[in-house]
C-alpha cells in the first residue's frame, strides 16, 4: 500500500491544484499580461485564464466527486487492482523525476532555446515512459518542437525562445 488512500490522494490533489489555478487566475495572470493592443483585440490573458478556469472546474470536480462517493475500496482498485493504492515511494519518485525534467526544461527554454531543450527533454520523457525504439524516439523527439515552434510562428506569429533569435 501506499502512504496515502486513494481518496485522500484525490482529495488533496483536488486541494492543491485549486489553490494553484486560483494562484494564476487572481495574480499571475492579471498581473504578468499585457492589454490587448485596441478593443477589438483579444486580451493576451484570454487564453491562459481558460485553460486555467478549465484546470480548475475539472480539479473541483475531482474533489467534490471524490468527496460524495463513498469510500468503498472495491470501486476504487476496479481498473488497477492493488496498485491503485494511493502515493508511494515510486510515485514520489517518479513525481520528483518529472520536476526536474520541467525545471531543466524551463531553464533550457530560456537559455538554449525552445528547440534544442524540447529536443533532449522530449527524448528523456520518452525513454522514461518506455519507448524503447530508437529511432521512433529521435524522431518525435527532433520533429515534435520544430513543428510545435512553426506551428507557433504560423498560428500566433509567435516566435519561440532562442539564442539565435535575438
Amino acid at each position: 500500500g501506499g502512504w496515502f488512500s486513494v481518496r485522500k490522494t484525490h482529495i488533496g490533489s483536488s486541494v492543491v491544484i485549486s489553490v494553484i489555478m486560483l494562484v494564476f487566475l487572481l495574480y499571475l495572470i492579471p498581473n504578468y499580461t499585457s492589454p490587448p493592443d485596441s478593443n477589438l483585440d483579444l486580451s493576451p490573458s484570454f487564453i491562459p485564464s481558460l485553460a486555467v478556469v478549465v484546470v480548475l472546474l475539472l480539479s473541483i470536480f475531482l474533489g467534490v466527486t471524490t468527496f460524495l462517493t463513498k469510500n468503498n475500496v472495491g470501486d476504487l482498485h476496479e481498473e488497477f487492482g492493488v496498485e491503485a493504492s494511493g502515493i508511494g515511494w515510486l510515485e514520489i519518485k517518479n513525481l520528483g523525476l518529472w520536476v526536474v525534467l520541467s525545471a531543466v526544461a524551463w531553464f533550457g527554454t530560456n537559455y538554449l532555446g525552445f528547440e534544442p531543450t524540447m529536443t533532449v527533454c522530449l527524448a528523456i520523457g520518452l525513454v522514461f515512459c518506455g519507448l524503447r525504439s530508437h529511432w521512433l524516439t529521435a524522431l518525435i523527439a527532433v520533429l515534435t518542437p520544430i513543428i510545435l515552434s512553426q506551428g507557433a510562428w504560423l498560428v500566433f506569429t509567435t516566435e519561440l525562445p532562442g539564442f539565435w533569435r535575438t
